[in-house]
């Protein structure tokens, strides 16, 4: 961005009041990482506290870094600036770094900034994110930020020291899918019919939610833990975050391939307590023909068959309870209970109200643990259904022909 453009911004209003007008929230210019520095250095950012200018990137690459910029406190009294900055290694590597640094301006202060930044790994599509803002008082001992610039350099792109990690795979692009797998390995031989499998299963997902899903999701499959980890940094069989799904894929492991595809989709409907978000990409994921439970410690048994076993031994989680999670997986949240449970309980909704009710509240409700939302989310859950989730609880082991009396184990918390 021109100095003359920055200034004509300026000019026409923009500062602390106008968020985001010394530059767009995502801040991609499409250039490569030298035009990106360069455009970073041309940056005038403007408030009626303070001027910042030159910032400078450095020369970004793998490892320690250091940000730099011009700043003067334009008032004759203290101010706080707060530096945000956070490198993203960009396509499906982990992780990103953050950190942010509060810099103290005396009256009419002029100095030169800096702190240091770090890629952990970077590729071709990593990014720094710059944030700046003032620290205002808010109360004894607390203090707000007010941001009034957000800019992402994409500083990965045509870097020599970045790495493209999709170079080590074969592609396929399918109508909502970016596939890569691992040259060479099982799944690049069967690339295409895993696309036709998971693209049939994301159609089949977005009408069963009623949605259309015009975005695209990412499949990225490594042949074994070891490759996976020292490529991404994540330990573990796979995992799933925005539109990106990763995955071991081979003779011996193979996820559940519309659990965490559910998720993808069903987000574009809404983001509901764990009872319902987890419970639906289990319920789906059975009804779509794979071994839902297999992960969870239950293979070749069925959300109601599992669920069953737990009343017996009277290991259920109340509903009510189980409705104020915000997450399942967790060893607090007892999943191998959880998950099969939560999915009978979607599937009960579905048969006995139909998916049109089940769309609704999907829609309506938000996974949260704060108790106002908790008392919300029982309010619509009951003007939904009649009833609170406890009230549903003996129509639902009813209808899987389970003991409508059985004891209940120790409760069980969510994080």
């Amino acid at each position: 961005m021109s100095t003359l453009r920055v200034l004509q911004r300026l000019v026409a209003g923009c500062g602390i009041a106008a968020l985001g007008c010394a530059g767009s929230s995502d801040g991609s210019s499409g250039g490569d990482y030298q035009s990106e520095t360069s455009r970073a250095r041309l940056e005038i950012v403007v408030t009626p506290e303070l001027r910042v200018w030159d910032l400078d990137l450095g020369d970004p690459a793998p490892g320690a870094n250091m940000f730099r910029a011009a700043v003067k406190n334009r008032t004759g009294r203290p101010v706080t600036l707060s530096l945000d900055l956070r490198a993203a290694p960009g396509l499906w590597l982990l992780p990103n770094w953050q950190r942010q640094t509060r810099i103290e301006l005396h009256p009419y202060e002029v100095r030169l900034i800096e702190a240091p930044y770090e890629f952990t790994r970077m590729s071709v599509e990593g990014a720094l994110r710059v944030r700046l803002g003032q620290v205002l008082e808010s109360g004894p001992g607390e203090a707000d930020v007010e941001r009034f610039f957000e800019q992402s350099y994409r500083v990965g792109a045509g870097n020599p020291a970045a790495m493209n990690p999709a170079d080590y795979f074969d592609s396929l692009a399918t109508a909502h899918l970016d596939i890569h797998a691992w040259r060479g390995s099982l799944a690049a031989q069967q690339i295409r019919a895993i696309g036709e499998q998971r693209e049939a299963a994301l159609e089949a997902i977005a009408d069963e939610l009623g949605v259309a899903f015009p975005d695209r999701v990412r499949l990225v499959f490594y042949p074994d833990s070891a490759t996976k980890t020292d490529q991404t940094g994540h330990v573990g069989v796979g995992w799933a975050w925005g539109n990106n799904i990763v995955e071991i894929y081979n003779d011996l492991i193979r996820l559940n391939p519309y659990h965490e595809l559910a998720h993808v989709v069903a987000r574009r409907l809404g983001d509901p307590p764990a009872l319902l978000s987890e419970g639906f990409a289990t319920y789906v994921s059975e009804r779509l023909g794979a071994d839902a439970l297999e992960f969870f410690g239950h293979p070749g048994l069925t959300a109601d068959q599992v669920t069953c076993e737990s009343a017996g031994a009277g290991e259920l989680i109340p509903l009510d309870t189980l409705f104020r999670f915000t997450e399942i997986g967790s060893q607090a949240s007892n999943p191998t209970v959880a998950y099969p449970q939560a999915a009978s309980f979607v599937k009960f909704l579905v048969e006995r109200y139909g998916i049109d009710t089940f769309r609704d509240a999907y829609r309506m409700l938000a996974g949260t643990d704060e108790p106002g939302g908790v008392l919300a989310n029982e309010e619509a859950f009951a003007a939904i259904y009649g009833t609170v989730p406890g009230g549903l609880e003996r129509p639902w082991r009813q209808s899987m022909g389970c003991p409508v009396s059985v004891r209940r184990a120790r409760a069980v918390t969510s994080n």
